[in-house]
This record gives structure tokens, sequence and C-alpha cells, in this order.
């Protein structure tokens, strides 16, 4: 159903067409044929005024086209043209006025706009352009930046249309147009929204054009474990926003889950301001092309120039490294960033960068492959790690009051400690143990699932259940020394602790950190060593960065992995990486510790690193007797005092068998089960003290 604009229009581009044609020309005869079509004759001008006569005429033409025909026409066309134009705009006219006052556009901008925008959403002018202009150029898109489609229709001369179309001009700069590489023009898809949405949605081009992300379930203080970055974006952004600053650029940056996304939305509503999302998807619900998520982009810096209210949000910045055309990642050495016609150039991405006119957070995984040149045009960059426990604590929480899981008091606690959850990973647990009518042990079965796919299990946190401090034997008092250092308030300090699997090296760094109110931030070998050169000494640099800005207590296992002699290295890689490791401990601001069962091992330089070397040795029988009571809560029978080659650890794993097998009362049976563990060693005891 045309609406009466429509049918001024339609009046408005024969005439124009009309004007320009000679009797003789294919589109002449073709316009004429168009209005005398059977399903068109009184379709839009009833059945009396001119171009009703004029059809009866053409009718009895045929084929032929005369000068009188064509005069005739011209005539009947600017008569209707004159009879319609008192039609009142439309909604579709509307919007797109308002659009261009947003853009910058002239006049000529938005008739060329309404022309392509009515081509694709208005039947009845697809097949009036299609069988004029069409059909007589046999062009399957008539619309060509050389063309004669729009000059003819808007009744302008072509050099005129052809320079709105040039690099600079608004229409591509605004990404309102797309040109392919043989100059064929077709408007950015989400234009046809200004056609197609209903009148409720108002006449706003903004929210009509641009997509409003969503709120965020998280709030400020669940990003408490990054504060000193989140403050200073949004001193950054705010600053921005109120001055007008252009490319202010922010680039947020960590593994998937951690909430860079979440913290863009909470920044927003922090600052008061609307957050667009560009390009998440077209506006058929599919996934977007790169190229699509860069003209989205350019649309919406156009939209928000003027607007000191408003932030981008670029989600998964990769989508702009992949180059179509070479089919893979690039690092700006190969084509990559598309220009708007068709070929590739980093200028033309660094300069989209630095005009930003609207402040724009850019979120990725993984900022490695990011060409410098790129990432310099960042105003500021923020990695987003895997929240402390205590966050992790409030997030879980919360999911668990929202998804209405009934949990005890300490469970958010418990899971806080027992998984380095992210918070995608605590909501999606969570909702699932919802749908499927599950309680926390289904929420704690899937956050497990979903912690070893992804690797956030997390390191055990506090003393071991039964740590007595003065089951660890070492050649100093480790409860002295915790005291002491407890009580200095210095936090650069370091530890190397080295004995038998079992003595309590982990145990004892869990124990200081527990009374210096920091929470581990454990490391084992296999976290840091990578098959790629290069890689291992990255995660190494990686890991002490997130322990200075976390303020964790950072604990390498199995050191002698990552510090192994340099004397026997045979790979420049064995060397580096143990250059990495002593370069970061001289630096280190917190405190860190290294456990190894191989002194031995360790490369020579590595010990005056350490403030303490600390040697831990098997349980004296003295403590042997102690460590029964504690374990077993007996005393011990005369054969446990002769165990020379037991740890807290022998004692653990006894009385967890000693459950399973229902033998806990029986101290024989522990006796015999902790012979049976010292038999399985091969060393035997050793003196006390740090054995290099």
């Amino acid at each position: 159903m045309l609406t009466a604009y429509e049918r001024h229009l339609i009046a408005f581009y024969l005439a124009n067409a009309a004007d320009r044609f000679h009797h003789r020309d294919r589109e002449a005869t073709d316009l004429a044929s168009w209005i005398a079509g059977s399903d068109r004759r009184h379709a839009f001008y009833g059945r009396r005024g001119p171009i009703s006569c004029l059809i009866r005429d053409l009718d009895e033409a045929g084929e032929s086209m005369s000068a009188r025909h064509l005069r005739h026409l011209r005539h009947a066309l600017r008569e209707e043209c004159a009879a319609t134009r008192t039609a009142r705009p439309d909604r579709t006219a509307r919007r797109l006025r308002q659009l261009g006052q947003a853009t910058g556009l002239k006049p000529i901008d938005v008739d060329i706009l309404e022309v392509l925008l009515r081509y694709q959403t208005q039947p009845v002018i697809e097949s009036m352009v299609d069988d004029i202009f069409g059909r007589a150029s046999r062009r399957v898109v008539p619309f060509n930046v050389r063309g004669t489609a729009i000059p003819f229709l808007l009744g302008v001369s072509p050099g005129a249309v052809y320079r709105r179309f040039a690099p600079g001009a608004p229409l591509v700069s605004s990404g309102l147009v797309v040109i392919d590489s043989d100059g064929d023009m077709t408007p950015v898809d989400r234009l046809r929204r200004l056609a197609t949405l209903p009148g409720r949605a108002g006449l706003d081009v903004n929210r009509l054009l641009l997509d409003a992300a969503p709120g965020s379930e998280l709030g400020w203080a669940d990003f408490d474990h990054i504060a000193e970055g989140r403050d200073h974006i949004e001193r950054l952004i705010r600053g921005a926003m109120e001055s007008g600053a252009a490319g202010v650029n922010v680039l947020l940056h960590g593994p998937p889950g951690t909430g860079k996304t979440e913290f863009c939305k909470v920044l927003a509503a922090r600052l008061g301001a609307t957050l667009y999302s560009v390009g998440e998807a077209d506006d058929d619900g599919d996934e977007p092309s790169r190229r699509e998520r860069l003209q989205d982009l350019r649309l919406a810096q156009r939209l928000l120039r003027r607007n000191d209210n408003s932030l981008l949000l670029f989600d998964e910045m990769e989508d702009l490294l992949w180059d179509s055309a070479g089919g893979g990642m690039s690092l700006f050495g190969q084509p990559l960033f598309a220009s708007p016609r068709g070929g590739s150039s980093k200028v033309y991405m660094h300069r989209l960068l630095e005009r930003a006119p609207a402040p724009t957070l850019w979120t990725m995984n993984d900022a490695g492959p990011v060409s410098r040149a790129l990432l310099r045009r960042m105003m500021f960059a923020l990695e987003l790690r895997r929240p402390t426990a205590a966050v992790r604590a409030r997030i879980w929480t919360r999911q668990l009051e929202q998804h209405g899981i009934e949990a005890g008091p300490g469970e958010a606690d418990a899971l806080a400690r027992e998984f380095a959850a992210t918070p995608g990973v605590a909501a999606g647990a969570t909702a699932a143990a919802r749908i499927g009518g599950g309680g926390i042990d289904t929420v704690r079965r899937g956050v497990r699932g979903l912690s070893r796919v992804l690797g956030c299990e997390a390191p055990p946190q506090g003393t071991p259940p039964r740590f007595e401090p003065a089951l660890i034997h070492a050649d100093v008092n480790p409860v002295t020394l915790a005291d002491r250092l407890v009580a200095g308030g210095d936090l650069r300090f370091s530890l190397c602790l080295q004995g038998p699997p079992g003595t309590g090296k982990s145990a004892f760094v869990r124990y200081l950190a527990e009374r210096m109110g920091l929470e581990i931030m454990q490391k084992r070998a296999s976290d840091l060593m990578s098959m790629w050169v290069g890689s291992t000494e990255k995660a190494i640099a990686s890991a002490f960065a997130e322990a200075r800005d976390t303020g964790g207590f950072l604990v390498f296992d199995e050191a002698d992995s990552l510090l192994a002699d340099r004397r026997s290295a045979r790979q420049g890689w064995e060397v580096s990486q143990v250059n990495e490791m002593l370069t970061w401990m001289e630096s280190h601001p917190l405190p860190f510790a290294c456990t190894t069962n191989f002194a031995e091992h360790l490369d020579a330089a590595t010990l005056r690193r350490f403030v303490f070397k600390i040697a831990l040795d098997y349980l004296s029988p003295e403590q042997v007797e102690t460590a029964f009571r504690v374990y077993f809560g007996m005393a011990p029978p005369a054969q446990a005092a002769a165990l020379t080659a037991l740890t807290p650890g022998d004692f653990a794993v006894v009385r967890r068998k000693a459950e399973f097998l229902g033998r806990l009362e029986e101290p024989d049976a522990l006796a015999a089960m902790l012979s049976a563990e010292c038999a399985l060693k091969p060393d035997r005891p050793q003196p006390v003290g740090f054995r290099p």
C-alpha cells in the first residue's frame, strides 16, 4: 500500500527521468511500458487525471514511442507531480531527514539515500527502477556511481551525484553507503530500519540505527581487583565526554569470561551514558562480516559525533584482524584493513581510531597479534584477569540469589575458594542449575566441568585440614619466621622451600599467606611452559604482572623446571627462560615463593635472589608422635617411633585410606600403613639444611 508521499515520489522520479529521455531511447519506451502496465493502471492515480488518459494513449501506441507521446508523457507526469506536491512526508522521509541532520548530510545526500532506501523497501519503486534502468542497461544492480539512474530520477547532473561518492564525502565516510570494486552502491543494511520499524519506535535515529547494550548484573565493586585501572578509565571517559575530545579509545583484553563486556556496561551505567554495541549481528540476525562490522562502526561514529552522552562498544576486536582476502590473521604485514572501496589499508583504520568522535571501548581476548601501530592509538589498555576470591564470593552470592538456588551461609565462599571461576562461568552454572531444577550440588558439578575446560580450577587457598606448623621439620622455626614477616610489614621478600614431597612446603606458604591476608596465586610449570618459542617467557612475565596488579602471593611449584641450571642447557630457550625468571625475581615488589623437590637442579644464580632459603625434611620422632595424635586422635604405638621417613603428607594419605577401610580406631594397623608409605621412598633421611 503506497502512501500519498510515495505516490508523489514516483511521479517526481518519473517526471525527472522522462525529461532526460529522447523518444527513440529504450529507457523512454520502458518508462511508458511500466506506466501502462496492467498491474499499475489505477494503483496510484485512480481512473481520472492526466496519467489515466495517457495510459489509454500508450495502449493505442503499443511499442512505438513518438515525440508527441513523449511530450504528452512529460506533461502528464509534471501535472501529476504538481498535484501531489502537498503530500506530507511520511514516517520514512521524516526519519531520513533526521538522519541527515545527525550526520551532517546535504539535501542531495538525503535524496540519494531516499532513492536507495525506497528501492530496497518498496516493491513498486523497485520494479520501476529495474524495468526502466536495469533492463535497458542489462545491469543486475541499477545503481552505480557512474550510472544514470540516480541523476535521472533526481533531476541532477551525473557529475553532481558522482561527487557525493568521493572517498571523503559524507555518504561514504559515514558508512551509510557501501561501494564495491565495480562502483555498485547499496545502502548499509540497518538503514532499512528507518522504513520498517513501526511508528512507536519514534524518530530518534540513534536509537533506530544503533543497538543499545543491555544492563549488567554486576556492580562497580565487582571490579575492585582492577580498581586502579578501573578508576583511571572512569576518569578518562568522563573527561572525554565533558570536553568532547576525539580519538579516545580504550582497549580491554583478557581471557574469555573475565567480564570485559560487563565492565563496559557497568562503566556506562556509572557515567549515566548510553552504551551502543557495534555490529553484533546484521539485520537478519545473522553473523555480520568483518566489512559489515566496520561499516557499522563508521556509521555509529558519525551518528554520535554531536552526542556527548554516549559510548561505543566494539566487542571481539579480533574480527577486524581477519584478512578476508588472505584468509587468516595478519600483523599488518599483509593486507588487513579493508578500505571502503574494497582495497586494504592500515592507515585507514588508524585514522578511524584517531578521529573517533565518541569514546570507544574495544574488547578482545588476546592483544598479542595486534600491530603495535594500532595499539599505540589506544589511550589506555587494561588487562582483565580472573577476580580475587573476595570478588568471586560476591559474584557467587548474587548469582545464587538471582537464580533462586538455596545455599548455606558458607557456600559462596567455598565456591570462590574452590574455583577461580569468572563471572561468565558463575552465571552459566547457576542458570543451568535453575533450568534443570537442581541445587547447590548441581551448581558445583556444572562449574567443575566448565572450570576444567577453561582451566580455571582454583589452587588451594588457606591452610590444609589438620595443618600444624609444629609438624614442619625445617632449618628455621616456621612460626617464628611467619611472626616476624607479618609484624615487619615489608612485603618485598622471597622464599625458596626445598625438601622431599609431603614435607609441607606448599602448606607453609599458604599458612604464611593466610596470616598476611594475601591470596595465593599458584603457578605450576605446566601453567607456564609452552612449545612455542618465547611463549614461556611471556607467561612468566604475565604471572609476575598479575601478582603485582592483584596484590597476590605468587608461588611457583616445581621451580626446578623453570630455574634449571643453565650450564646443562641444550637449547637457547632454556637459558632465556631462566633469565626471564631471574629478571622478574629481582624487581617483584610483593612476596613470592618457589618450591622444589630437587634444589640441586636449580641454577646457581637463583640462590642469591631468595631472601629466605628453607630446607624441609622428614619428621623427627617427636613430630611423628605429635602427628599421630593430630591425625588420629590417639597416642602412637611403639613401632611408629622407629619410622624415620614420614611427612605430614603421609599421615594425610593414611588417614584417608583408613577412613575407606574403616580402621581409624586400630593404632597397629595405622602404624603398618605408615610403614608401608616409608618403604616406598627410595631416599633416606638426610641432615636438615639447605642443599643447593
